[in-house]
């Protein structure tokens, strides 16, 4: 468990463990039923800077997916209550990054057939800048100069309840994009994805995110 074994007050003896849910360790003492707040003054102090606003005071966490990228690396997340969500990214169990994403808009292809053009098809799944929200976004994932490139592929499993448990899959269709603010010498970002639950659920989500350290946390 490593530095986890003196936050949380050293190595219980194998037989006084109890059976966990989860193959891996959380990180940062993030769980299902806890609960995070953000520091948002950044926003606050600059709203016309941003697209995105963080969801104020301490939030909930009904939801928790798991993303196994290979390798030792995995993507965290931690859904909120007021759409958002909190992704903290790992390699070997070692926090590699935090990010936020705040759903911004959600779209229901009317079928399997228009889910998939819309893979294959949309250029928010690959062009190499796209319009949205009123600004332009430049192409995280992928080629640098390709004027389209495929969209990642990645499948999600999500645990709820209490204790929790295993209660749904999806597949992924991602693309990340990314704008400069210059005023504050940070960056924004723009997450589509095209979520598969099969055979006949299909959604496609627009997630504006910001990087995070922790100290804009405070986990409860």
């Amino acid at each position: 468990m490593g530095w986890l074994d003196g936050l949380f007050g050293g190595k219980k003896r194998e037989a006084d463990k109890p059976a966990a849910p989860f193959a891996h360790e959380l990180p940062l003492g993030l769980r299902i039923n806890g609960r995070v707040a953000f520091d948002t003054l950044t926003f606050r102090a600059n709203p016309q800077a941003w697209t995105l606003r963080l969801p104020e005071g301490h939030q909930g966490i009904p939801c928790y997916g798991h993303i196994d990228l290979k390798g030792g690396h995995a993507l965290h997340r931690f859904y909120l209550d007021e759409d958002a969500y909190l992704q903290v990214s790992t390699a070997n169990g070692q926090v590699e990054g935090i990010k936020a994403f705040v759903f911004h808009d959600t779209v229901n292809p009317a079928n399997q057939a228009a889910f998939k053009r819309f893979i294959h098809d949309s250029p928010h799944l690959g062009a190499a800048s796209i319009e949205y929200a009123g600004r332009t976004w430049h192409r995280e994932f992928g080629d640098d100069v390709a004027e389209r490139v495929p969209p990642v592929v990645y499948d999600e499993v999500l645990y709820r309840h209490d204790p929790p448990r295993r209660d749904d899959d999806l597949t992924h269709y991602a693309m990340l994009y990314r704008r400069e603010i210059p005023e504050l010498e940070r960056d924004e970002f723009l997450l589509v994805t095209a979520e598969d639950y099969g055979p006949s659920e299909f959604v496609v989500t627009y997630a504006l995110g910001i990087d995070l350290n922790t100290a804009d946390l405070d986990i409860t």
